[in-house]
C-alpha cells in the first residue's frame, strides 16, 4: 500500500494586493483555521515569516499561545525561518543572511526552536547563491 503525505502550509502576500491590515487579518484567520484543524485531527501545519507570527503575537495573543503549544506537540512546525519571504532575483547575499537571521532569532526566542526545512514559495526564481546561503546558516 502507498503512503501520501500531505504538506500543510500557507503562502500569504501579506501586501501584494491589500493593505496591509487585511494582510494580517487574513493570516491570523489562516492561522486560527490551521490551529483548529491540528487540534481536531492528525494534522499537521506549517509556516514560516516571523513577521506574521509577530503581528499575531501583538494582535491575537490567545492565538499565538495556541500556536506555542501545537510546536511543542509537533502539530506545527516552524519552517523557513525567513523574516518573510523574500524576492530572491534582486536581492544580494548579505540581504537574504539577515532575512534568515532575523527570522531564525525569532522563532528560537519565541519557540526554543531552529527551522531546519526552508523554502520560498512565489519568488519568481531563486539566486544561485541561496543553496550555499542556506547550507550555512
Amino acid at each position: 500500500m502507498k503512503k501520501l503525505h500531505l504538506i500543510c502550509n500557507s503562502h500569504i502576500d501579506t501586501v501584494w494586493q491589500w493593505t496591509w491590515d487585511e494582510g494580517v487579518s487574513s493570516a491570523i484567520a489562516t492561522f486560527r483555521s490551521a490551529a483548529d484543524l491540528a487540534d481536531e485531527f492528525d494534522y499537521v501545519f506549517c509556516h514560516n515569516e516571523s513577521m506574521l507570527y509577530e503581528a499575531i503575537e501583538k494582535i491575537d495573543p490567545v492565538l499565538f499561545e495556541r500556536i506555542r503549544e501545537l510546536v511543542k506537540k509537533g502539530k506545527w512546525k516552524i519552517t523557513g525561518g525567513w523574516y518573510l519571504q523574500p524576492d530572491c532575483n534582486i536581492p544580494s547575499g548579505e540581504t537574504f543572511i539577515r532575512q534568515i537571521s532575523v527570522g531564525k532569532k525569532y522563532f528560537k526566542e519565541k519557540f526554543d526552536v531552529e527551522p531546519t526545512v526552508a523554502y520560498n514559495f512565489d519568488s519568481f526564481g531563486h539566486s544561485a547563491g541561496l543553496p550555499q546561503i542556506l547550507a550555512t546558516l
